[in-house]
C-alpha cells in the first residue's frame, strides 16, 4: 500500500520538534539542557528552488555550534522534500557552492540522506546523487530511526537562514 509512507510523512510535517519554534531556539534548548543529546537530526523539506543556498550555510552555523559544545556528537541531515533533486549530480551542478559546504560537511562526519521513494518518483537512484548523500529507501522512516536512536529532531526552515 502506497499510501502508508505518504501518511507517515505528512505526519512530520505537521509535528516538528515544538510547532513554531525556529531551529536557532530549538538549539538553544537543546544546550540549555543538562545532558547532551544522543545525536541531532536536521529536518527539511523545502518546496522552492535553490533551497541549499540558504539551507547549507544554516547547516555549517548549526553544526558548528554543536561541535564546539559536543565535539563527539553524532549530526545527521535528512532531506525529503523537493530539495533533494537539487543535490543529484545532474541539478546540483546549478548550486554549486552550496553543494560543496554539503560534501565539506559530509566529510567532517555529518550524514546527510535523501528519500529514495521520492527520488525514484523523478527516476533517481542511488548513482544520480554525489557520494557523500545517501539515498535511504524513505526519508520519514530514516528520520523516525533517528528519533528511536534519542536524537534531537530540529526542522530547517527558510526562515531560519534570516539574521
Amino acid at each position: 500500500m502506497r499510501a502508508a509512507p505518504v501518511l507517515f510523512c505528512l505526519l512530520f510535517l505537521v509535528s516538528p520538534l515544538r510547532a513554531g519554534e525556529t531551529a536557532a531556539a530549538s538549539l538553544d534548548r537543546l544546550f540549555a539542557g543538562s545532558e547532551a543529546p544522543d545525536g541531532v537530526v536536521f529536518e527539511i523539506i523545502a518546496w522552492q528552488d535553490n533551497t541549499w543556498d540558504w539551507a547549507a550555510p544554516l547547516l555549517r552555523r548549526h553544526v558548528e555550534r554543536l561541535r564546539a559544545s559536543y565535539p563527539q556528537l553524532q549530526i545527521a541531515l535528512v532531506s525529503h522534500g523537493a530539495e533533494l533533486f537539487e543535490l543529484s549530480r545532474h541539478a546540483g551542478m546549478r548550486q554549486q557552492p552550496a553543494i560543496r559546504e554539503l560534501a565539506r560537511l559530509s566529510a567532517e562526519g555529518l550524514e546527510i540522506h535523501v528519500c529514495g521513494e521520492y527520488a525514484a518518483r523523478k527516476r533517481l537512484g542511488p548513482r544520480d546523487f554525489p557520494d557523500f548523500v545517501d539515498v535511504a529507501a524513505s526519508g520519514s522512516a530514516q528520520l523516525a530511526d533517528y528519533i528511536k536512536l534519542g536524537y534531537a529532531h530540529i526542522r530547517l526552515e527558510p526562515e531560519d537562514a534570516i539574521d
